[in-house]
């Protein structure tokens, strides 16, 4: 049987209609937990705002119920009135509305509940973290006990906390303490919990506000609470202090660098430590650079108390006052920046909808064996308006976490895929492609955004256009190698839904080790060499055809466009 095929020159098609929907949820500091039973994802976030999903993709929002033991109460103050009230210290007209910030849900195992463990914030770093349980995920969520406080730096004010409990009786407060403002060199602000098992099982939460950094307690599995028969040892001095007896062991930051957020998942063979660099805030305040530039930077390490390091061997922890984002950034790009600002990029994220200022995420390595990172994000030119967003994450061959560069869209592919399978037939890769460099130093007073740039991969291995280079994919895998300006990056390459369409492109996703760079890239136009009209008996056609889903066909007995050899073909 004979079948007409046409060479298309044009880009792919169009499709109006979508094989998925995306229904957007606003919760800033979104932290991620599976829920089992319900076969339904939960993120939990700042100011009592929740939502859930069972396909990653369509959000329904609603509002986190705390509960005293007796009743309901919108805001638990009653039941929170041990954190209140040490919160109170920092300011006068202090109140928990706005400040009950990041919680982190778990299920404890031993307890057979559901932890929260929630930040309740308070000025001069009279901050705690509190304990909240439920019997059912969506609560209502009974207030325990405060697992660990931050900001008694003078007086008596200790006696108001668990420091005697921890480290016993004292007849004044430890000179190490009692800095005043100089706190926030030295010990954390008490916020941002992150609590997850190891591989052993034992349970730990870091957590840590810009201040004094970073900082890791190991937990008693059978209360929730801090295990208090784990001792720490006076490890530094000063400001320098890297082990103490009371906050247990810094593991990044310090020093009043910025970093916050931290977030810890165990995904091949390593513990990935996320902290979210810079400020919150969308940026564009002239002169003010804690105003914006907040940038998920990540680290790794075998052990899930550290050390935490870079691709490029930097510590995660500092030992002096540097700079670590923004223009003027001179901390050696510590972090591997794993994305950051960008506009023009696809369909959706461009314009006064390009992404900037995306952070506090948590990630899931999850039960569908696909791991996915979860973050919020402000907008170019929207003011401090805010979505979460959903991206898949995969581990390159040495061991870094790339990230898609779209939207999860339910793609089918999983992150142990990338070594078993080659996603991206070889002659479906060269064509033209946007790529997008995602380079340290953002000025983030000016709104600046990493943007894209145009090349082309071509059949012989080499990048031209905008970025010259080589590219190389390991046969079998979905690996790829790529050299762009001299420099190597090593990620995957996968399928891509350039939403909000449903046109399917090949993409890459890659780390350059080297220095902590990551780089974006999608198919705009398959390769062709001209229009030819051509008829071809199927069984004599050369070259493996696909469908534009990637997936390889025997034979083009159905009518529709397919690609061969790089190239769109039609048939009719």
């Amino acid at each position: 049987m004979r079948k007409y095929l046409y060479i298309l020159l044009s880009v792919l098609v169009p499709m109006s209609a979508m094989a998925y929907t995306l229904k957007r949820v606003s919760v800033h500091d979104p932290s991620i937990v599976w829920e089992p039973v319900s076969q339904t994802y939960y993120i939990f976030g700042s100011h009592r705002a929740a939502a859930k999903t069972t396909d990653l993709m369509n959000w329904t929002a609603f509002t986190a119920p705390w509960a005293t033991a007796t009743s309901n109460n919108a805001t638990n103050s009653a039941a929170l009135a041990e954190a209140v009230k040490w919160s109170k210290r920092g300011s006068t007209n202090y109140s928990v509305d706005g400040n009950m910030w990041a919680p982190d849900v778990i299920w404890n195992k031993a307890m057979n509940k559901w932890c929260m463990y929630l930040s309740v914030n308070g000025d001069n770093w009279y901050s705690s973290i509190v304990l909240l349980t439920a019997d059912n995920i969506e609560g209502p969520y009974l207030y325990q006990a405060t697992v660990v406080m931050s900001g008694f730096h003078t007086g008596t004010t200790y006696k108001d906390t668990d420091l005697e409990q921890v480290i016993g009786t004292q007849a004044s407060l430890p000179g190490r303490y009692a800095i005043g403002n100089g706190w926030g060199r030295r010990y954390p602000n008490c916020i941002d919990p992150c609590v997850f098992y190891d591989e052993e099982g034992k349970l730990w939460m870091s957590y840590g506000s810009w201040s004094g950094g970073i900082w890791m307690l190991e937990l008693d599995e059978n209360t929730g609470l801090r295990d208090y028969d784990v001792t720490y040892t006076l490890t530094g001095s000063g400001d320098g202090v890297t082990i103490d007896p009371y906050f247990g062991k810094k593991v990044a930051g310090g020093f009043y660098v910025s970093g916050e957020a931290s977030y810890i998942e165990y995904i091949g063979g390593y513990y990935y430590l996320f902290v979210t660099y810079g400020g919150l805030a969308a940026g564009g305040v002239a002169n003010d650079y804690n105003n914006g530039g907040y940038q998920m930077r990540v680290f790794r390490s075998e052990n899930p108390d550290g050390p935490y390091k870079d691709s490029q061997s930097h510590d995660a922890v500092f030992t002096s006052y540097l700079l670590n984002f923004g223009p003027n950034e001179n901390d050696g790009n510590r972090g591997v920046n794993i994305f950051g600002a960008y506009t023009s990029w696809g369909n959706q994220a461009k314009g006064n909808f390009g992404e900037r200022s995306q952070g506090h995420n948590s990630i899931i390595a999850a039960e569908d064996g696909r791991t996915y990172l979860v973050y919020h994000t402000r907008f170019q030119n929207r003011g401090e308006e805010h979505q979460v967003r959903v991206h898949q994450v995969f581990q390159s061959k040495n061991g870094w976490l790339v990230v898609a560069p779209f939207e999860y869209t339910g793609e089918e592919v999983k992150s142990a895929d990338m070594a078993t399978t080659q996603q991206i037939a070889t002659d479906r890769i060269p064509g033209k492609y946007m790529l997008l460099i995602h380079n340290y130093k953002l000025d983030h007073t000016k709104k600046n955004t990493a943007s894209p740039t145009e090349i082309e991969m071509k059949e012989d291995g080499s990048i031209t256009g905008g970025a010259i280079g080589t590219w190389k994919i390991e046969e079998g895998t979905s690996y790829i190698t790529l050299k762009i300006n001299n420099t190597y990056y090593h990620g995957v390459m996968v399928e891509q839904t350039l939403e909000p369409t449903d046109t399917k492109a090949p993409a890459f996703t890659a780390i350059a080790a080297t220095t902590g760079t990551t780089v974006w890239g999608y198919q705009t136009e398959a390769s062709a060499a001209g229009i030819a009209n051509i008829t071809i008996d199927d069984d004599s056609a050369t070259g493996a055809i696909y469908d534009l889903r990637g997936h390889r066909v025997k034979n083009t007995h159905s009518k529709g466009i397919y690609i061969r050899n790089g190239k769109k073909i039609i048939v009719r």
